[in-house]
């Protein structure tokens, strides 16, 4: 797993806690809340898609099983 900038670990938090027990967050929700556009939100979520952390789907993005274990061991 490459080194993750901060940006890419708040935003992997934000998505662990609040998708974990399901439901996907519109990249509009991260374009607010971490006050970045979409164009630069979509890099750094390629990258976690790449790493293979979060998963995107029509409705949204969400933390995968992966996401979820890396979470574990981080911020449980």
């Amino acid at each position: 797993m490459t080194i993750m900038n901060s940006t890419a670990l708040d935003i992997l938090h934000y998505l662990y806690h609040t998708t974990k027990k399901g439901g996907p967050v519109l990249l509009y929700d991260l374009e607010v809340r971490f006050a970045l556009s979409g164009s630069e939100l979509q890099g750094i979520l390629e990258d976690l898609k790449e790493e293979e952390l979060v998963v995107e789907s029509d409705a949204g993005f969400h933390v995968s099983q992966r996401g979820v274990a890396f979470g574990k061991t981080r911020w449980i």
